[in-house]
């Protein structure tokens, strides 16, 4: 095994990597750091094929082990991560659960369709996609795009654009939403039982199950899906609707993970979630019941904000971001860090003056 240090720093990835004992092997060189704050260490373990396959493709992964899948089959003699991160931070500073950090599972704006969702009587749905939307926009780095009137398809190669459409599920479904960025169009489905007893929810439940959705697309996976849960949760199988299962399913191989579990995530499944006989699902190892968390934890924003930039979408390839952003660990960068990281990102220029775009209103 050969070792590789990552000085991380949530906004940037920082480069200086060595190796261990007399081995050399690449090199990364040194880069500064744009904000100047303590930086968390991580340390990855490689193995020697993946030295070699780095070596030959600029990637320690072949091909066939970068598939999106989370079934996809990974060469036992590799890392069971798209690099296992081992935090030299104290276990009990838990991180968020995710998918494997590949380029194209994540999204630069995430790019929303609002279908078929309106403000019913005594169902304020529409108002509720919209809270949530407002409030992950406030509290992390996401940026959603209003892509309602723009084509779904590409006008030459015909293939579909990537947007999420939230709408109501299709009779006979329960509420549901992918997980990353998927490639062509994906959906957010919102459980018609929310309009029809919108009472036994309330607006945070509503706004609360969107949000989770939301960080589903993100690429967050439920909390209850981590390889380890086992350790710290009961799954009663039999309890949960056949249909609905697949919420439940452990993801042990293409996942991204830092820490130990996470009991306030927003993504954690509520006891009676998925119910087909009105016992409990899921619940602690005492047999404890688990609520329904309605607000993002601090740790699904660290996740969130680890990976994500808030970009102001624009019509050239100028990268803007707005006014707020945060590091990894969920502090706002002050208006020079933010300015400062801006001409990092655009290899000193800054700011100019054309090619903005007017966010368009729900």
């Amino acid at each position: 095994m050969k070792t590789i240090k990552f000085y991380l720093q949530s906004i940037v990835l920082i480069g200086m990597v060595t190796s261990c004992s007399d081995d050399t092997y690449t090199t990364i060189p040194e880069q500064k750091s744009i904000v100047n704050e303590p930086k968390a260490i991580y340390e990855t373990v490689y193995t020697q094929q993946q030295l070699a396959n780095w070596e030959k493709t600029g990637s320690p992964y072949l091909e066939n082990e970068l598939d999106n899948s989370s079934n996809t089959l990974i060469d036992p003699t590799l890392a069971p991560t798209a690099g296992v991160f081992k935090p030299l931070l104290p276990e009990s500073q838990t991180r968020a659960f995710g998918v494997n950090p590949q380029q194209n599972r994540f999204w630069t704006m995430i790019r929303l369709i609002i279908g078929n969702i309106e403000d019913y009587d005594e169902a304020p749905l529409r108002s509720c996609v919209i809270k949530a939307i407002s409030e992950i926009e406030k509290q992390t780095n996401i940026r959603f795009y209003n892509a309602i009137d723009d084509p779904v398809t590409d006008p030459i190669y015909g293939f579909a654009y990537p947007n999420v459409r939230i709408q109501m599920a299709p009779l006979g479904q329960s509420g549901s939403s992918d997980v990353g960025r998927i490639g062509g169009e994906q959906y957010i489905n919102i459980p018609w039982d929310m309009k029809n007893n919108f009472n036994n929810y309330k607006i945070d439940g509503v706004v609360g199950f969107i949000k989770h959705a939301l960080c589903n697309v993100a690429g967050m996976y439920n909390e209850q899906q981590r390889y380890d849960r086992d350790t710290y949760i009961n799954v009663y199988t039999n309890n949960i609707q056949p249909a609905n299962r697949f919420h439940f399913d452990k993801i042990t191989q293409n996942y991204y993970a830092r820490g130990s579990f996470d009991w306030n995530s927003i993504t954690l499944a509520g006891s009676y979630d998925f119910s087909t006989n009105g016992a409990k699902t899921i619940t602690d190892k005492s047999d404890n019941e688990l609520p329904v968390n309605t607000e993002l934890s601090d740790l699904d924003r660290m996740f969130i904000n680890y990976f994500y930039l808030p970009y102001k979408a624009r019509t050239d390839v100028y990268r803007e971001l707005d006014d707020v952003v945060f590091d990894g660990n969920n502090r706002q960068l002050t208006p020079s860090e933010i300015q400062e990281l801006e001409r990092y990102l655009n290899n000193g220029a800054y700011k100019p003056s054309t090619g903005g775009m007017s966010q368009k209103p729900w």
